[in-house]
């Protein structure tokens, strides 16, 4: 069985240094904390529990001073805590085409919901467009431009097409920023702006 880069230590190194807000391997330097099992039966593990404030207890009664870290902590100034970070997914650009080639304009909603909207509103749009402006041609014609109503399906065909492209554009976009977004928030952890 392979292990991971995390399982073993870097005996050059030392432990990592963990960033607040960053998810942390289960198989992390801080083993002894995170020994306790919050599910098992009463007696069956370390008494008490965790300590308050460990890894398993994150929002135990605070020790000392408040606001006044234990220590220095890398990149963040003493007293300040960091602010939270939303951790985005990458969305997967294959996942997204294959959505779009089945669903159509409905499978645009994975990469971008807003895109899924504008693409559902315009094709309704140019639907109802186009049976109008066939009907009264027909009507105008007495019934000879009653063949135009052929062309409506070339409506869904270009809608189709569109949301094809529009979603994997969407998806890859998606992963720039995030991408972009890791980027800033690891420069930013490795050289404070304080």
């Amino acid at each position: 069985m392979s292990q991971s880069p995390w399982d073993r230590p870097d005996p050059h190194r030392g432990p990592h240094p963990v960033i607040p807000g960053e998810v942390v391997h289960h198989h992390a330097p801080d083993a002894a904390q995170r020994s306790f099992d919050p599910y098992a039966a009463d007696g069956q593990d370390a008494p008490g529990g965790p300590p308050p404030g460990s890894a398993l207890q994150p929002y135990g009664a605070p020790t000392g001073n408040p606001g006044a870290g234990t220590g220095p902590m890398p990149g963040v100034m003493p007293g300040v805590m960091p602010a939270p970070v939303a951790v985005m997914p990458l969305k997967s650009v294959g996942v997204a085409f294959v959505l779009t080639f089945f669903f159509g304009v409905f499978g645009v909603f994975y990469s971008s919901v807003t895109g899924a909207l504008v693409l559902i509103g315009i094709t309704v749009g140019l639907l109802v467009l186009s049976t109008i402006v066939f009907g009264i041609l027909s009507v105008l014609t007495m019934g000879v431009g009653a063949v135009l109503f052929g062309l409506v399906p070339l409506i869904g065909v270009g809608a189709w097409i569109a949301s094809i492209i529009w979603g994997c554009t969407a998806a890859s976009n998606h992963n720039q920023r995030v991408q972009a977004q890791y980027a800033q928030m690891a420069a930013h952890h490795q050289h404070p702006t304080w």
